[in-house]
């Protein structure tokens, strides 16, 4: 998924469930900087009290050579963007590890994020277990390892739409094959690369065939609606939002959330319209500016992401000014991040037998 639906996504769906503004605005930056959070130095605060805040990084950028570093791929694109579904039927431990929709170990964890909603990382752990929760939706079908399961072949990726969203599709998409072709990003094949960003658009529908006949002992063709894979999760997270909140005023109001059955119709809508990000983008603050999800204030009425907020230079200013850990929502990211990633990787996934 995309900033459409990890930040103006999840800030509306959170909205719509009763959260309060200030507390949807950190779960939806959460959500949308676990793609933004790939700095993993050291930043060090200049000051009386001579520190340094350790990040928690998140993701990496496609052609970025630690894409092909085993551990770095246990560390970021296991549990932050490929969760696996430890599928019952699977054959190989490969098979395990591909992300499934709504999977078991899904459950799981959107359980462990609730067991901390009242702490002051609370809401940016609530963030980042949605981003991941919602990215099972898309990203099923593909591991988060380097392994030939994620290969696709080429000629066999069909797209759906209009004549202008295939054509424009398709340009981006073999830009983004020149910009990895010859490279480790090509060599090593993580996660969805094969494919682009097409599991990443709402609206789509689209079909492929794998490389590998590992999965189902032939070429089967993968069907995909994005669509209603996107509804689905949109129902879910709203329910998640619901729980957040639950037994937790300081963060919402149970009396004032709004039904999914409510709001179904027009996120359908949202999410079928073919679009650029930014058209879609703007398809989301239209309807969180109006009426059409839940009754906005002034302050919804003006969200906006920056992925500069929470980055280094930010930090290194909050702290200048006296800011301390504690009201630093970049370094409660990081706090919740570490959490996550050490529960996913030391907690769920042994308890799940995927890991010894």
């Amino acid at each position: 998924m995309q900033k459409d639906m990890h930040f103006y996504g999840i800030y509306a769906l959170a909205r719509a469930a009763g959260v309060q503004p200030e507390t949807a605005k950190n779960i939806a930056c959460a959500s949308q900087f676990v793609d933004d959070a790939i700095e993993d130095e050291a930043i060090v605060l200049d000051g009386e009290n001579k520190r340094a805040v350790l990040p928690t990084m998140t993701s990496h950028r496609p052609i970025d050579y630690q894409n092909t570093i085993p551990g770095d791929q246990w560390k970021v694109w296991v549990p932050f963007h490929f969760l696996p579904g430890n599928d019952e039927n699977a054959q190989t431990f490969v098979g395990k590890m591909v992300c499934l929709k709504d999977s078991k170990p899904a459950g799981k964890m959107l359980d462990h994020a609730l067991k901390y909603k009242r702490d002051s990382f609370g809401p940016h752990l609530a963030g980042i277990t949605a981003h991941v929760y919602a990215d099972t939706f898309a990203h099923y079908g593909f591991a988060g390892l380097s392994r030939d399961w994620n290969r696709v072949q080429n000629d066999s990726v069909d797209i759906r739409g209009s004549d202008s969203i295939r054509n424009y599709l398709w340009s981006k998409f073999e830009i983004f094959k020149t910009r990895v072709a010859g490279s480790l990003a090509e060599a090593v094949p993580v996660g969805h690369g094969s494919v682009g960003t097409f599991p990443d658009r709402p609206y789509l529908h689209w079909e492929y065939e794998y490389e590998s006949i590992e999965k189902y002992g032939s070429r089967e063709k993968v069907v995909r609606n994005n669509l209603d894979d996107y509804m689905e999760a949109s129902e879910r997270l709203h329910t998640f939002f619901g729980n957040f909140i639950q037994d937790n005023s300081t963060h919402g109001d149970p009396v004032s959330p709004v039904t999914w059955e409510s709001i179904a119709d027009r996120v359908h809508d949202i999410l079928e319209t073919e679009g650029t990000l930014d058209e879609r983008i703007e398809l989301w603050k239209r309807a969180i500016s109006s009426t059409d999800l839940f009754d906005p204030t002034d302050e919804d009425r003006i969200i906006n992401y920056s992925e500069k907020l929470w980055k280094s230079d930010h930090l290194i200013y909050h702290f200048s000014k006296g800011g301390t850990v504690d009201n630093s929502d970049a370094c409660l990211f990081f706090r919740a991040a570490w959490k996550h990633r050490n529960y996913v990787l030391h907690e769920l996934l042994p308890e799940v037998e995927l890991i010894a």
